[in-house]
């Protein structure tokens, strides 16, 4: 039997321009064509080794357990240049991948780096069927550049024959081959695949150009974003001197916000030339500072078959967005750019032509969606100080406060962390002390140790007891200013009310300001809030007729008047409350059927609350009471009146109390916004209640120094009204 020759023909100069030049200095490009290779050979496992010889020179070597390559397949394909590897655009693999290589020059790219090339190859068994499974045996070339030079040199196709190692061995021989040699070592992995009963290629790059081994960092992450197999396949492992790569290894750190998931990418089909393509992405944003991340690394790859077609940086030519596309990072698979007519993609595969007919409508596309995308990540992006911050505060301070409380404290420390870098040891410290700070912490710590030495000092001397009482008192002073200032704003909307009830606004202005302020009809409500299922429950039983509507001969969708406010306690719902509140108008009086109705609702609510623990009650309220009596224990009838003069002699009581415990001094900030806030009716209200003589001198100068003008601390279009007019007139 006459076997062939191994014999490589290209045509002259084709080394110097297909390998030499195209990968010069680029190791990372180089093992990205080997490791394509391993791909299309349907390996499961590729190993990467970078070592440094005995003579420091670093060597690479690549070894799969793919199909591997009989004699007839060297010969007659893999020693080829440029065969065209696909029959169709759709092509498969045997094992049902879609191929990354297209132009068969890949082989060639060792030459960028190495000047000998070693190709070990072993058909594996496990991979070919039974039927066509060769004998294992051995194929070992040696390709030396000199010698490819100086056959290129002819005018006609040149003809290279690589130095023939091993024609068709068994493992055993080429085992007892290198037994003592240096380069056993080289061929370990090679070898113990065969052993596994495996088989694949091995390829030795040695003599090579490079002045130091590759940092497998560095090659970890080029082969991660070079290759989206890497990380979306589980059934393509590679490592890279023994340490597989991950999306963590090959991706830079990256935010949470985005489009897809590397594992999940979204899917799109574009209209490329009248017919529907599919395209995959997924698009992260890098979390480094600027100054780490380099522009030559961001923009969106995309890739053809799991292999890079258009390399980074690359943001389909965007404009404007300049600062933060920076940032991004995405991906986007488009296989049919490899199955076009056309070849659009470069030889080095780093860049698509975007000038053709195929490719002009993806680029529009692209460009649009980068858009959009670095729009949504610049909002994201703006909210996140602030969502950082309340995540730290929760953390460290080990205090939840209210949603408000959070957005309020996190605006402040925004002021405060970023100069502080990245000393996240002063960051917590300052936001602990911050929230503490804003919680009273450290003022309710004093008073609780002072309440202990006020305790055990009841029998002491008369001196260190009266000693402790003030320190008490002096440490109350910040809470009581506090709470001053809040007493100030609830006067506000005390006025607010009172305004709304002299003007005659309607039951519906009325029933936003108590939804947004139960405490305006009694201080045990306060922390109850709108509950929109109890409405609905109401509305559908007053529809059929359960609950009687006064203010219609017949039930309809609409019946359930505006007048009504139906809260209930957030979170455990153990006490439910309906409001009806009738029109201010003075000699309005409530009705009879009024209350029937609300009693119906009560009924209502009760029936799909039977359990006795829960607490359900109502509150009828109008400009006068009428002939009417509360013969229903859960009703209470209230005129708005009795409301008001309720609420504000509560609250101006309070008011008078803190100010006269805390004593504060005409020049305290606090005192300014209790001015702010309540206004010169502040001062009528403190006078009625309590006379303004009975304050220290310095709290009277600072109330009398109060400006005719109220301030509303909530959002007007929750009451109905433009604003507290200028106050004045009599107090009712």
């Amino acid at each position: 039997m006459n076997n062939k020759p191994f014999k490589l023909e290209f045509s002259n100069r084709v080394i110097e321009h297909l390998g030499i030049k195209l990968y010069q200095n680029k190791p990372t490009n180089v093992v990205a064509e080997f490791l394509s290779n391993s791909w299309d050979a349907d390996a499961t496992k590729v190993f990467i080794d970078l070592k440094t010889g005995a003579d420091q020179k670093p060597y690479i070597v690549i070894t799969d357990n793919g199909r591997g390559m009989t004699r007839n397949e060297l010969t007659d394909e893999f020693l080829i240049i440029g065969r065209n590897r696909r029959n169709s655009p759709s092509d498969k693999t045997a094992g049902g991948r879609s191929p990354m290589g297209r132009k068969g020059i890949g082989k060639l790219a060792g030459f960028g780096i190495a000047s000998v090339v070693d190709v070990l190859s072993l058909p594996n068994p496990k991979i070919r069927t039974e039927e066509s499974a060769p004998e294992p045996l051995v194929y070992w070339l040696r390709f030396h550049l000199s010698g490819l030079i100086e056959a290129s040199t002819t005018i006609s196709n040149s003809v290279y024959e690589p130095e023939v190692i091993a024609d068709g061995v068994t493992i055993e021989a080429l085992k007892s081959r290198l037994e003592g040699s240096e380069d056993k070592a080289i061929y370990d992995q090679f070898i113990s695949n065969a052993q596994d009963g495996e088989g694949g290629v091995c390829v030795y790059l040695s003599n090579t150009s490079l002045k130091k081994a590759m940092n497998i960092d560095q090659l970890l992450q080029s082969m991660g974003r070079r290759f989206t197999v890497s990380m979306l396949r589980a059934d393509f492992d590679v490592r890279v001197n023994g340490k597989q790569v991950t999306p963590e290894d090959a991706l830079p750190p990256l935010h949470s916000f985005g489009f897809g998931e590397y594992s999940k990418p979204e899917t799109e089909n574009i209209k490329i030339c009248g017919e529907s393509k599919e395209v995959r992405y997924w698009v992260r944003f890098v979390n480094l500072p600027g100054s780490d991340w380099s522009i030559e690394q961001a923009g969106i790859g995309i890739y053809a078959h799991g292999k890079i077609a258009q390399d980074r940086p690359f943001f389909f030519d965007l404009k404007g967005k300049e600062i933060m596309s920076r940032y991004i990072y995405g991906v986007i698979e488009a296989d049919w750019l490899d199955e076009l007519p056309v070849d659009v993609v470069s030889t080095d595969r780093r860049s698509i032509d975007w000038d053709t007919e195929q490719t002009a409508a993806f680029h529009t596309w692209g460009q649009s969606k980068a858009s959009y995308w670095i729009e949504e990540f610049r909002k994201w992006r703006a909210q996140q100080p602030k969502n950082e911050i309340i995540k730290r505060i929760r953390e460290v301070s080990g205090t939840r406060l209210s949603g408000t409380e959070e957005e309020a404290l996190a605006e402040l420390l925004n002021e405060v962390l970023p100069s502080l870098a990245d000393d996240e040891e002063t960051k917590n410290k300052t936001t602990r002390s911050f929230a503490e700070a804003w919680t009273h912490t450290p003022t309710r710590v004093l008073t609780q140790s002072l309440w202990q030495k006020l305790f055990s000092s009841m029998d002491s001397d008369s001196a260190v007891f009266a000693e402790l009482i003030e320190s008490l008192r002096k440490s109350m002073v910040p809470e009581a200013m506090g709470l001053a200032v809040t007493m100030a704003q609830r006067i506000a909307a005390i006025t607010v009310m009172r305004k709304m009830i002299d003007t005659n606004k309607t039951e519906t202005h009325l029933q936003r300001l108590i939804e947004s302020f139960p405490w305006l009809l009694g201080p045990q409500w306060e922390k109850l809030s709108a509950n929109e299922n109890i409405r609905t429950l109401c509305k559908a039983a007053e529809k059929v007729g359960v609950v009687p509507d006064p203010n219609a001969p017949s039930q309809s969708e609409d019946s359930l008047k505006p007048d009504f406010v139906f809260l209930s306690d957030p979170g455990e719902e153990k006490e439910f409350i309906v409001f009806e509140l009738k029109g201010p108008e003075a000699g309005k009086t409530l009705t009879p059927s009024e209350y029937s109705q609300l009693a119906g609702y009560i009924n209502t609510i009760r029936s799909k609350f039977p359990n006795p623990s829960i607490r359900v009650s109502g509150v009828l309220v109008g400009a006068e009471k009428g002939g009417i009596y509360a013969y229903h224990n859960d009703i209470v009838i209230r005129t708005w009146s009795e409301v008001l003069l309720d609420a504000r002699h509560l609250h101006v009581s309070y008011l008078k109390a803190l100010l006269i415990a805390s004593n504060p001094d005409a020049n305290d900030l606090r005192m300014q916004q209790i001015a702010d806030f309540g206004g010169k009716e502040t001062v009528e209200l403190l006078e009625r209640f309590a006379p303004l003589a009975s304050f220290d001198k310095v709290i009277l100068e600072s109330l009398e120094a109060i400006g005719d003008t109220p301030k509303l601390a909530i959002p007007m279009e929750s009451t109905g009204l433009e604003g507290p007019s200028t106050a004045g007139g009599t107090v009712a």
